[in-house]
């Protein structure tokens, strides 16, 4: 699973924008990784210069190793597609693999980048008005999937080391897979950079070890039936399969207050783990991009319309989706609270209200405290005066965000550990001095009442009371 924080990076990255061909909504977040390595681009028209098509293009690039190559692809894949001869003569098949491919050689030229050690996963789609295509490249592990007629439709196919193809083209270059991994070391098979496992000089880009040649698959499009398309990283498909991903789509829409925008935010926070602690899924960086697809002239509020008013069922919230999928975690019984981890600052979770959280702070009084007039006093057995204030530690859900992990021991002993035990030690150090001050107050103001009772007490009871005292 590689370096996770104690607690997620929750700042979201969003961006948004209609076109008359597409509008899309994307988010992306660092969440539980030690960095963000993910890039992306959203270019609802790269041809604005020609008036020959309009064509939309949207990529998402998940860096490993480093974001050096990951940030590289998202600042100037889009300009090395617009330079590409087979782009500018209408080919968008071929403009796809020669925008890989040069993407490749130009990484190899920078002086830097040449030799860092990163990679990146790429999925990439284009959209041509005039040829009514949507063609998708993709070299990796991310995934791009179209919803039609409700449906999910695979428009690219994961890149894994096991696959028959892939693992033939590995050891065919002299390479090998182990741990379903390349030499053991990178869990996919295709990406951009990664050059450590393409420096065999006899073979062309497409027969390394790892190879950023992309798969292509062309859907001519039919507005009646495709509705949108989904671009995300790896981090979303561990939790989610291509349909549930969809479907949630569908159930924000189904809302009729969402944005592409919220959507993708809220997919996000759906899939984020709400602990370190589990199978290791959703600690990931985590990047969507969601693109609708529009009829000529219609707009991004009418296309929502048209999808909301095709009734299709939505067989799971946002919220329960969640609890499915992080079913070993205990999370609060109210929805609104699902979803804390990735809504809230760790420093807001830690400083909730102790009054929301644990009720009034004010001293309370055992019924059985009161004197004979009824009024409060004090009683006659130490330690029972009145309850001391409630002990103000972290709730469950804030020391699991905290990276609190408790851990059973033998003989059935149960280790805490992390990196927010000291503020739980302080805290319990502060309530024990509280308790502490309340038994002695309650010390002393018993001796004084067995003082005032027994005023002929014996000299050896006199002693007594001024040790208490």
């Amino acid at each position: 699973m590689g370096q996770i924080l104690s607690n997620p990076v929750i700042d979201k990255e969003h961006h948004s924008g209609t076109d008359l061909l597409t509008a899309f909504g994307l988010c992306a977040m660092q969440g539980w990784r030690m960095s963000m390595e993910d890039s992306h681009i959203v270019e609802p028209n790269v041809m604005a210069s020609s008036d020959k098509d309009h064509v939309a293009f949207y990529s998402v690039f998940d860096g490993h190793g480093g974001s050096g190559v990951a940030e590289y692809c998202g600042a100037r894949v889009a300009s090395i597609l617009q330079e590409q001869e087979s782009f500018k003569k209408g080919n968008l098949t071929q403009a796809l693999i020669d925008t890989y491919l040069n993407t490749d050689e130009a990484l190899l030229k920078d002086p830097v980048l040449r030799n860092d050690h990163s990679g990146c996963t790429a999925t990439s789609i284009i959209i041509s008005k005039l040829q009514k295509l949507l063609i998708c490249a993709n070299s990796g592990d991310s995934r791009t999937v179209l919803s039609t007629k409700g449906f999910a439709k695979a428009l690219s196919y994961d890149h894994k080391p096991t696959l028959a193809s892939e693992k033939s083209r590995i050891i065919a270059a002299e390479g090998f897979v182990e741990m379903d991994r390349v030499n053991g070391n990178l869990a996919l098979s295709r990406a951009l950079g990664d050059f450590e496992f393409k420096n065999n000089k006899k073979l062309g880009p497409h027969e390394q070890i790892v190879t950023c040649v992309p798969d292509i698959l062309a859907h001519e499009l039919n507005y009646e039936e495709d509705e949108f398309v989904i671009l995300a990283c790896d981090g979303i498909w561990d939790c989610l399969s291509s349909q549930e991903c969809v479907d949630l789509v569908h159930y924000g829409i189904s809302q009729g207050d969402m944005s592409l925008n919220d959507i993708s935010s809220r997919i996000i926070d759906v899939c984020c783990s709400p602990t370190t602690e589990g199978t290791g899924i959703g600690c990931d960086n985590m990047s969507i991009v969601i693109v609708a697809l529009l009829k000529d002239g219609e707009s991004i509020d009418s296309w929502f319309t048209r999808i909301r008013g095709k009734n299709y069922s939505k067989p799971i919230s946002f919220a329960l989706k969640r609890r499915v999928i992080y079913n070993y975690f205990e999370f609060p019984a109210d929805d609104s609270s699902v979803f804390d981890i990735t809504t809230k600052k760790p420093q807001d979770r830690f400083n909730q209200d102790s009054n929301h959280e644990y009720g009034d702070d004010s001293m309370d009084v055992d019924e059985t405290d009161v004197d004979a007039d009824g009024e409060p006093g004090n009683s006659k057995r130490v330690g029972t005066t009145g309850r001391s204030a409630p002990v103000d530690l972290f709730s469950l859900e804030a020391l699991l965000g905290a990276g609190i992990q408790v851990t059973p021991g033998p003989d059935n002993v149960s280790y805490i550990a992390g990196s927010a035990l000291s503020e739980v030690l302080n805290s319990l150090n502060r309530a024990a001095h509280t308790e502490t001050g309340a038994r002695a107050t309650a010390t002393t103001a018993e001796a004084k009442d067995l003082q005032e009772e027994d005023t002929e007490s014996s000299p050896i009871e006199d002693e007594k009371i001024k040790e208490i005292e």
